[in-house]
């Protein structure tokens, strides 16, 4: 399974004494969520947490639209967050989303020239780098032709081989393993240039050293999923309040990524624009009605129709990245607009099934906190649903060895 490879091929280097800290930033619609880890003897831990509010104009579709804007927001969050933990970190790790990140999976065969050697991770580097190279050249290619561009620069974000097999022969670590004929599959996420240097940027701004960037969907897939939804394929989708992500797992990894640019703010759009109230009442009339407090039937209709309108959406993405087959009827549901009445429905609907998605109505499955693994929150600073992105990804940045370069899994800077 991909979490097994990633620690089996990437193992934690021993720690130093003295703890190590690090920031996760995860810079979302609404809010710049700040999460402080502390790793020592092995074992990463919350210390902090601190949250601001972005502004209306700040972010657009899950990606920054406002560097200025968003870099205050992240610094008010980080100077909160840095008084709780009582320590201020000089690196961080982001989280990516936004309607053009896009994740691809490519299989490929490579014959190696000594085949009497053991394999190395210098070797494994090569060959994943070869990989990566052409599947840039093909998600630039297919981003620009979508946007009517004659070019267009992509950044490597996330890359994972999520299987890997030597002259026939699956292996989970292929290290110092002999053969000829490695076929290995990589799952890699790329965004645009201009997105990717937007968070460089903030960074900068911030005086803080960026340690790497990760895929939102990847972060969540990859931090929550068993063996068992590894191993039978399951779907992760994370409704935030400017785009819904999804990832898709099939045959032990990782193998797709789509992101559409729907989210909790439409919804808030369409009581503003029917009610004729600001974007601020909009917001509290949408969460009243998220809480169970009476509502009107106006409001009821409105965000029904907006329901019908975000499922449209969904199905378009999810025929995006559909492998030719039935996707399988295990979704996963977290972020902060996946606690709106009507959205579980949404997904667990006949009309997927007619749409040719599903062979049958998924079982949806809405997570907590409590689901990632492998990160300790001893004084629970996360424990609502729109907590499992951050501590997700808090969790990859806690993987990243610093000043290395990440070969499976994580979380690379590209």
């Amino acid at each position: 399974m991909l979490k097994d490879l990633i620690a089996r091929i990437n193992p934690r280097q021993a720690k130093p004494e003295e703890p190590t800290c690090r920031i996760a930033l995860d810079v979302g619609t609404e809010y710049v969520k700040a999460v402080f880890i502390e790793q020592a003897g092995g074992v990463a831990s919350i210390i902090g947490v601190a949250r601001a509010r972005q502004d209306y104009a700040d972010m657009d579709s899950g990606a920054v639209a406002n560097i200025a804007g968003v870099t205050q927001c992240c610094r008010q969050a980080i100077n909160q967050g840095a008084v709780i933990a009582g320590v201020k970190p000089k690196e961080v790790v982001m989280g990516v989303a936004g309607q053009l990140v896009t994740g691809v999976t490519r299989t490929v065969v490579r014959q190696r020239q000594h085949p009497e050697r053991g394999l190395t991770r210098r070797e494994l580097s090569n060959l994943v780098g070869g990989v990566r190279r052409e599947a840039l050249k093909e998600a630039t290619a297919e981003i620009a032709e979508k946007l009517g561009f004659k070019r267009m620069d992509l950044e490597l974000v996330n890359s994972a081989i999520v299987d890997l097999r030597i002259d026939g022969y699956q292996v989970s670590n292929p290290i110092d393993f002999r053969g000829r004929n490695v076929e290995m599959t990589v799952f890699m996420v790329f965004a645009p240039l201009v997105h990717v240097g937007a968070m460089k940027t903030i960074a900068q701004r911030l005086d803080l050293d960026l340690a790497g960037l990760v895929a939102e969907p990847f972060a969540v897939a990859a931090s929550t999923f068993s063996d068992e939804a590894y191993a039978l394929g399951s779907l992760v989708i994370d409704i935030g309040g400017g785009s819904t992500d999804m990832a898709l797992i099939h045959r032990g990894g990782i193998v797709k990524t789509k992101m559409i640019a729907i989210g909790g703010r439409a919804f808030t759009k369409g009581i503003a624009n029917m009610c004729r109230t600001t974007l601020r009442e909009a917001e509290q009339i949408k969460l009243d009605y998220a809480a169970g407090m009476e509502t009107s039937e106006e409001i009821r209709s409105i965000i029904a129709a907006d329901l019908e309108i975000w499922q449209d959406a969904l199905i378009l993405g999810l025929k995006d990245i559909q492998q030719g087959q039935p996707l399988p009827p295990r979704i996963v549901l977290c972020g902060g607009g996946s606690g709106l009445p009507g959205i579980m429905e949404a997904i667990a609907s006949p009309k997927l099934v007619e749409a040719g998605l599903f062979a049958v109505i998924p079982e949806v499955k809405l997570l907590q906190p409590e689901d990632v693994f492998g990160i300790a929150d001893p004084k629970q600073f996360l424990t609502e649903v729109q907590d499992v992105t951050p501590k997700s990804i808090a969790f990859q940045a806690s993987l990243i060895e610093g000043k290395a370069s990440t070969i499976l899994g994580g979380v690379q800077l590209g």
